[in-house]
């Protein structure tokens, strides 16, 4: 009887060949207008915002990606400002869209005069953007490309 061996000698492992050991998508990729709500003053781009559940080598992992439009005037330097609201949604107590502790980045947006945004998703699922002191409040847009939660849970 011969082991089974699912790669040869010096072959290199893919994705492809591992597919649900090395990634399983547990959400697809969804526009988090489905699963929350804009505050004042934002909306969804052209560039859909979305967000997916992946589990990666054992681990799950929270992903979003796309731009969300933002009205002139909207995001004041030196304030915090509530972009969007994920629901409350939960099975068995877990939620769905809200992650157990604060987690938050530094990302780019349109017309901010060059100035990095700060994001952050609280546990009541508030995404919160602000700018700092000497910036525009000219900012057109938020992007969320390459922003992930590992173990949100």
């Amino acid at each position: 009887m011969v082991a089974y061996v699912p790669f040869t000698a010096g072959e290199y492992p893919t994705a492809d060949k591992l597919n649900s050991r090395i990634l399983q998508e547990l959400m697809e990729w969804t526009p988090i207008s489905s699963i929350g709500s804009f505050a004042s003053g934002f909306s969804a781009a052209t560039h859909t915002p979305m967000m997916r559940k992946v589990l990666m080598l054992g681990g799950v992992r929270w992903e979003y990606k796309g731009r969300i439009t933002v009205a002139n005037g909207t995001i004041v330097a030196n304030t915090n400002t509530t972009a969007f609201t994920f629901n409350a949604t939960a099975v068995g107590g877990v939620p769905l869209y809200r992650p157990t502790f604060e987690h938050g980045w530094t990302l780019v947006g349109g017309s901010t005069g060059f100035y990095p945004l700060r994001c952050t998703l609280s546990t009541g699922g508030l995404l919160q953007v602000g700018l700092p002191p000497g910036s525009p409040s000219t900012t057109s847009g938020i992007l969320l490309d390459a922003c992930y939660i590992d173990a949100p849970i």
